[in-house]
C-alpha cells in the first residue's frame, strides 16, 4: 500500500511545488551535470549540508577525493571536474552517509543496491 501511495505523494508534491523545497531538489537546476570544456560542472542544492563530495566511478566511489563547494554560502554546492571522454556513474554524498543520486538528472542505471545511481555522458 504504501509503495503505491508515494508515488501518488510525490506527484501531489511537484504539483504544489513542495517539492523544490526538498533538499537537493529544484526545478531550475536543469537537467544534470554540464560537459564544459573545462570539464564536467557538478551542481548539488542543499542548504543543511554541511559537507557534499561527488563520488562515482571516475574516482573510484572514494568518499574524500572530491569535495564540493558552497562559495555563498546559500546551500548551491559546485565542483567542477576534468574528465576524460566516457560514461561515467556517480552520486553525492551529503554529510559523510547519505548517498543521493542527482536530483536535476534525469539519467540513472540501478546502483546494485536497490537504489540509482545518476549517469553523465563525456564526448
Amino acid at each position: 500500500m504504501i509503495i503505491r501511495v508515494l508515488p501518488l505523494i510525490f506527484a501531489l508534491m511537484i504539483f504544489t511545488g513542495c517539492a523544490g523545497r526538498m533538499p537537493g531538489m529544484d526545478p531550475s537546476l536543469g537537467s544534470g551535470p554540464e560537459v564544459t570544456e573545462g570539464g564536467v560542472l557538478f551542481t548539488y542544492l542543499d542548504t543543511k549540508a554541511t559537507r557534499v563530495n561527488v563520488v562515482g566511478d571516475f574516482n573510484n566511489w572514494s568518499m574524500t577525493a572530491d569535495p564540493m563547494y558552497d562559495r555563498e554560502g546559500d546551500g548551491w554546492w559546485s565542483l567542477r571536474l576534468p574528465l576524460k571522454p566516457g560514461r561515467y556513474q556517480y552520486k553525492f554524498l551529503v554529510d559523510g552517509s547519505n548517498w543521493i543520486p542527482d536530483p536535476a538528472n534525469p539519467e540513472t542505471t540501478d546502483d546494485g543496491f536497490g537504489g540509482l545511481n545518476s549517469i553523465v555522458i563525456v564526448e
